[in-house]
């Protein structure tokens, strides 16, 4: 690179260097409740809150950039990486922005094969990618996060709210969540790990389904699964109403009545109450075993 040229860009739409990295800083002020939007097509967006009334963006910009947009309308803060005109490339190694937010901003972040990670920030969460990994902190607010071939990972301090994660071909993992959990995977596994919950869905098409928690007095939990194993771990007497099913796999309750020979066919099910509670627990898999414990 020449050593004249600008190593900050002070502007929100200053050119960038055709043939290298360049590196960005530059900071807006903003509503310290309002929303940030970060589109990136390939890289990383890392985002962190923190307690000043302003968004801070760093990083290096690739050199198929045209420039990064950063301006604010009204309670809304957007950061936009613009890519150059007839650009080929769609390299992971792209565009890495690290973003300092106000810590109870919504988030709205959409990327294609850009990484996304989000940490400390106590607002409402949207974060999709394409191929990228999605590593969110979940607070009492919602969360709704999905990438199509990369993991998704979200991390809870046991406040109650809603948590959505998807992923077509990668993992899910979801932990110290409570509330309300919904998650789906295609060929992925799905694992969480929870506090009290009050409604759980999750299911995989050829992945294993993994559920560990307390249920609440009321909670209902419905996990399914293809072809993948359905593992239940349930805290203190895991008092609910059990329906079990599976088409061509086994059984495996560490608690309750026997399970039931088969009657007609291959495929097994399994019905009981297990305590005095309102709670309801569904689990059917085609060919996967079910696994029922608690701890």
């Amino acid at each position: 690179m020449n050593r004249n040229s600008p190593w900050l860009l002070v502007g929100a739409f200053a050119p960038l260097a055709a043939h290298a990295a360049t590196a960005f800083d530059r900071t807006v002020d903003a509503d310290a409740r309002g929303t940030v939007e970060v589109r990136n097509i390939a890289g990383s967006v890392e985002i962190q809150g923190w307690d000043k009334a302003s968004v801070h963006v760093s990083g290096t910009v690739a050199d198929n950039v045209e420039r990064v947009d950063v301006r604010r309308d009204g309670n809304r803060v957007v950061v936009a990486v613009v890519m150059r005109e007839n650009s080929q490339s769609r390299s992971s190694e792209g565009t890495k922005l690290t973003i300092e937010a106000p810590r109870a901003s919504t988030l709205e972040v959409n990327t294609v094969s850009a990484n996304i990670a989000a940490r400390a920030v106590e607002g409402e969460q949207r974060l999709q990618s394409v191929s990228g990994t999605i590593d969110a902190e979940a607070f009492a607010s919602d969360v709704n996060v999905s990438s199509v071939s990369g993991a998704v990972t979200v991390h809870g301090h046991g406040s109650v709210a809603l948590v959505h994660a998807r992923a077509i071909s990668g993992d899910v993992r979801l932990t110290d969540v409570a509330g309300q959990v919904e998650a789906q995977a295609v060929s992925g596994s799905v694992e969480v790990v929870a506090k009290e919950l009050d409604r759980v869905t999750l299911s995989s098409i050829s992945g294993h389904v993994s559920l560990s928690g307390a249920l609440g007095d009321h909670a209902r939990a419905d996990l399914t699964s293809t072809s993948g194993l359905l593992n239940m771990m349930f805290a203190g007497t895991a008092a609910a109403e059990y329906d079990l099913t599976t088409f061509s796999g086994a059984i495996e309750p560490c608690f309750g009545p026997p399970v039931p020979e088969p009657r007609n066919g291959p495929q097994r099910q399994h019905r009981f109450r297990e305590g005095d509670s309102d709670a309801r627990v569904r689990a059917n898999s085609m060919s996967g075993s079910i696994r029922l414990c608690r701890k």
